[in-house]
């Protein structure tokens, strides 16, 4: 199974990424500072696990989107026709 993370975890992070989009990176620790500074938490915990989605948000929206391929060699040939 995937990790499950909080819905309210999910949507701050997403908020924060549109919000102050220069403030995060890749890096876990910024994040962590950068969250303890914009936003007032309960806890430590709650923190580090919103700076853990921002990480895995960031990571998520600079990878390409991979090309769809066919498995079955018919599928193949289709998709070639169709590509030209």
């Amino acid at each position: 199974m995937g990790q499950i993370k909080n819905q309210f975890i999910k949507n701050l992070a997403k908020t924060l990424i549109e919000k102050y989009p220069d403030k995060f990176s890749k890096s876990f620790e910024k994040n962590k500072e950068e969250v303890d500074k914009i936003v007032i938490l309960e806890s430590k915990k709650i923190r580090n696990k919103v700076a853990g989605c921002l990480v895995h948000e960031i990571r998520k929206r600079e990878m390409p989107k991979p090309e769809f391929r066919p498995k079955t060699k018919e599928g193949e040939k289709r998709w070639r026709r169709k590509r030209r």
